[in-house]
This record gives structure tokens, sequence and C-alpha cells, in this order.
């Protein structure tokens, strides 16, 4: 009798370290779909708060290109990231500096803060509306204004897919090198 309980009792102790195997395997090495990434539709959330969250979780750095920038939220974000020692840069369009003075004002803060944000110098626009950090990107339609916020249309994708977000960081590196910063008085 002694020895049937001996291996009942093995047998339980090897099924659980195999589950308990599979729950660490499954949790390491599977990615999970809040780990991956999350497409958002701006009026069922906030889209700025995703991405002051994903400022905020960056450890490293923070590169941006945006066409549009007015809110001073986001700037305020990007603002807490350089003084905590982040290598934040980023690239906006020239003609939305010119025009638009809020942006102008948030850009011109920006610089002066140390953030180096250069301007695209082709006849074109520079239309992204990315960001990608150490630890992850945002992608979409959504420009960093309060109408984009509130009354547009817009979707914008987080993720921290290692394969997307260093796709995301290599276009930016590539932009950011590109385009030349404002010349210094």
């Amino acid at each position: 009798m002694k020895l049937n309980r001996d291996a009942v009792y093995i047998t339980v102790i090897i099924l659980l370290i195999a589950f308990a195997g599979q729950i660490y395997y499954s949790y390491r090495f599977i990615p999970h779909t809040e780990r991956a990434a999350q497409v958002y539709y701006n009026r069922d959330i906030e889209a700025n708060q995703k991405i002051i969250e994903a400022i905020q979780h960056a450890d490293t750095f923070v590169y941006f290109a945006i066409y549009t920038f007015t809110r001073n939220d986001i700037k305020d974000a990007l603002l807490g990231a350089k003084h905590r020692g982040l290598d934040v840069r980023g690239v906006t369009d020239k003609d939305q500096v010119a025009r638009i003075a809020l942006q102008g004002k948030i850009i011109k803060e920006l610089r002066e803060a140390g953030i180096p944000i250069g301007t695209q110098d082709h006849l074109g626009i520079m239309h992204l509306k990315t960001m990608v950090t150490d630890t992850s990107y945002v992608s979409g339609s959504y420009n960093w204004t309060a109408a984009a916020t509130n009354l547009n249309d817009e979707v914008i994708e987080v993720g921290t897919d290692e394969a997307l977000r260093s796709q995301y960081e290599k276009v930016l590196k590539k932009l950011l090198a590109k385009y030349p910063l404002p010349n210094k008085r």
C-alpha cells in the first residue's frame, strides 16, 4: 500500500513541475496580446494618454516624427523624459512649424530644453505620426493635437513587439539623420 501512495505522490509532483514549466514557458516565450500590439480608436480612449504612457515607460530614448504638434501634455512628457536623462529627438514638418503658432512655440520650447528637432527640407511634407522608444512604439493617423484627440476619427497602434519596434526605430533614426536641425544663432 505504501508503494502505491509514494507512486501517486511522485506522479503528482512530476505533473506539478511539468505544469509550472509550461506556465513559465508560456509567459516567457509566447507573446501575449498586451505585450505585442493594440490598435485604438481615438473615440474609445484618450490617444494622447497612450503616447504619454509610452514616453513615461521609456528607459533610454524617445524618438518621434510628428506632422502637427499642439498638445502641451505630450510636450511636458517629452520634457520630463529629457529631464530623466533620456535621449529625446524629433522631426517635424517645416511648414507646420512656420504656419501654426502653437506648434512653433512648442518646438521652440523643446529645442531650448536641449531636445534636437529637425525639419524636412524638401517640397513634400513630413507626414509621419510615429514615436519609438527603447520599449515600445506608437504610430497611426493621430497628430498630437486637440482636434485629433477630440474631433477627428483617428487610430493609433501601440506595441512592444521587438521586431516592429526595431523597424520603427530604424525609420526614425534615418529621418533624424536626414533632416537638419535649425541653424543656431
